[in-house]
C-alpha cells in the first residue's frame, strides 16, 4: 500500500516516526521532502504523490490545522477520491475549510508515549478489506474505498449546497464589503497573478475609519531593488564579489552594486505602487541581469496594482509612510506617501497584538515563478514550509543591507540581506478605507 503521509513541517519528527512504523509493516509512504526527487518541482512531486496514493495519513494539530499547504494536500485527495485516515495529535477546532473536507473521514486519536501501533493495524485492515473487496487476482488497491469515498464525496457536495440553502456560515475568506473586519480575519480584495488576494486584518485605527491588511502569503520572489551598476557586485569590469572587497568598505559603492536599502528610492517600491502594465522606473529597471543570481527580473511585469479594480484602488488609502534611513543618509527618517507598502520593524508588533505569527508560507504562484529555488534550499529542505520576506527597514551601518522576517528555523526571526537578493519573499501591505 502506498501512503501520503500529510502533516505541517512543525511536526516533522512525528511524521517521521510514523513513516517508519508504517513501512516496517509493509506499507510504502511519501514524505516530503525526504521524497521530493532532486531537480524536480516541489509543487508537482506532491501532486503526484497525491496521485499515485493509495491512502492519505493526515497527522492533525494545530500546525497542520493552520496550514494552506496541508489543506491543499487534504483539497487534492478528496478530489482524487483518496480514502483520509486523520491521526490527531492533539484536540483542534478545526478551521472550517479542513472540517468540510473532513467530515466524512475516519478519525484515530494519537496514543500516549507516541507509539502509532494502533495506526498501523488500521491501515492492515483496510488493506486487507480492500483486497477482498477487489476480488481474487486484484493486485489489492483501494478501488472499492475510492468508490466509497467518491460517493461520499458526492454527498458532502450536497450537503453544502443544502447548507447555503438553509443560510448557514460557510467560513471563506470573505469580500472586505460586507462588514468591518476584525483582527486577525482573512479576507479577500484585489487581484494577483489572475488569483484573488487573501489578506488578514493586521491593525485597525481608533476611530475605526480603516485598518491595515498584510497579505496572508508571500505573493511572490523579488529583490528589493536593483543595483544601479546594472549587474550585482560588478561595476564595468571592477569585481566585488571578494570578501572585505571596496564594497564591505565604501557605503556609495556598495549601494551602487549591490542595490539601494532606501525604501524611497527601491525598485519594489515602485512596482508595488504601480497599476501600470509597463511599470515606468527612475534609474535602473529591475532586470534580471542586475540581480546576483540573475534570476527573477520583473522589469517586464505589471505593476503590482495592475489586476485591481478601479472600486478597489479608490477604497485603498494613500499612507504616511516614516521609515528609517540607511548610513548614506544625513536624516534619520525618511517619509513618503504610498498605496502599498512592506512592514517596517516596529509594525511587527501588530501581530501579536491581533494574536498572529509572523510566519508566512509562500504561494503556489510564487514558488512555480521564482527560478533561484531558494524556497527549496533555504526552507523546504529543512523541513520548514514558511520562508523569508522583506521588510521595509535599511539595516542602519551599511547602505544595501535591508531587513526581513526570518523562515523561523533559528532562533532569530529578523535577519538581513543585500537588496539585490531576489529570491526572498514579498508580503504587501496596504491600509484599507472603512468608512
Amino acid at each position: 500500500m502506498y501512503i501520503f503521509i500529510s502533516h505541517s513541517s512543525k511536526d516533522a519528527r512525528e511524521a517521521a516516526k510514523l513513516c517508519a512504523v508504517l513501512e516496517e509493516n509493509g506499507s510504502q509512504c511519501f514524505l516530503a521532502p525526504r521524497d521530493i526527487r532532486s531537480g524536480y518541482e516541489y509543487a508537482e512531486e506532491i501532486i503526484n504523490g497525491i496521485d499515485r496514493s493509495d491512502l492519505m495519513v493526515l497527522m492533525l494539530s494545530q500546525a497542520s490545522n493552520q496550514s494552506p499547504h496541508v489543506l491543499r494536500e487534504v483539497e487534492r485527495a478528496v478530489s482524487r477520491s483518496v480514502p483520509i485516515i486523520v491521526y490527531k495529535l492533539e484536540e483542534v477546532c478545526l478551521i472550517k475549510s479542513m472540517e468540510y473536507f473532513l467530515m466524512t473521514h475516519q478519525w484515530l486519536n494519537a496514543q500516549s508515549g507516541g507509539e502509532y501501533t494502533q495506526l498501523a493495524e488500521c491501515v492492515k485492515e483496510r488493506e486487507g478489506k480492500a483486497s477482498e473487496a477487489a476480488g481474487p487476482g486484484s493486485k489489492g488497491h483501494f478501488d472499492e474505498i475510492r468508490k466509497f469515498s467518491f460517493r461520499w464525496g458526492r454527498i458532502a457536495v450536497i450537503f453544502l449546497l443544502l447548507a447555503v440553502l438553509a443560510g448557514m456560515a460557510i467560513v471563506i475568506p470573505r469580500s472586505i464589503s460586507d462588514t468591518t473586519p476584525e483582527l486577525g480575519e482573512e479576507i479577500t480584495f484585489g487581484r494577483y497573478n489572475n488569483a484573488p488576494i487573501v489578506w488578514r486584518v493586521l491593525n485597525i485605527s481608533e476611530d475605526g475609519s480603516d485598518a491595515v491588511l498584510i497579505s496572508r502569503d508571500i505573493l511572490t520572489m523579488k529583490a528589493f531593488d536593483a543595483p544601479e551598476s546594472g549587474k550585482y557586485n560588478y561595476d564595468g569590469d571592477i569585481n566585488y564579489w571578494t570578501k572585505n572587497s571596496a564594497a564591505d568598505k565604501d557605503l556609495e559603492i556598495q549601494e551602487r552594486v549591490r542595490g539601494s536599502s532606501q525604501w524611497e528610492n527601491s525598485t519594489i517600491r515602485t512596482w508595488l505602487n504601480s497599476d501600470q502594465e509597463v511599470v515606468k522606473y527612475q534609474g535602473q529597471a529591475p532586470v534580471s541581469t542586475a540581480m546576483s543570481n540573475g534570476q527573477n527580473g520583473y522589469h517586464n511585469e505589471p505593476g503590482f496594482l495592475h489586476e485591481f479594480t478601479e472600486e478597489e484602488k479608490r477604497r485603498i488609502q494613500e499612507t504616511e509612510i516614516n521609515t528609517g534611513t540607511n548610513g548614506l543618509s544625513e536624516e534619520e527618517v525618511n517619509v513618503t506617501t504610498d498605496k502599498v507598502y512592506l512592514l517596517a520593524r516596529d509594525e511587527l508588533v501588530w501581530f501579536d497584538r491581533a494574536g498572529m505569527s509572523v510566519l508566512a508560507e509562500p504561494a503556489g504562484t510564487a514558488v512555480e515563478q521564482d527560478e533561484t529555488k531558494w524556497y527549496q534550499t533555504y526552507s523546504q529542505e529543512l523541513g520548514v514550509a514558511t520562508f523569508y520576506w522583506w521588510l521595509r527597514n535599511p539595516v542602519e551601518t551599511a547602505s544595501s543591507r535591508c531587513y526581513m522576517v526570518s523562515n523561523g528555523y533559528g532562533e532569530d526571526r529578523i535577519t538581513s540581506e543585500n537588496a539585490g537578493m531576489e529570491g526572498f519573499g514579498i508580503r504587501p501591505a496596504l491600509t484599507l478605507k472603512l468608512k
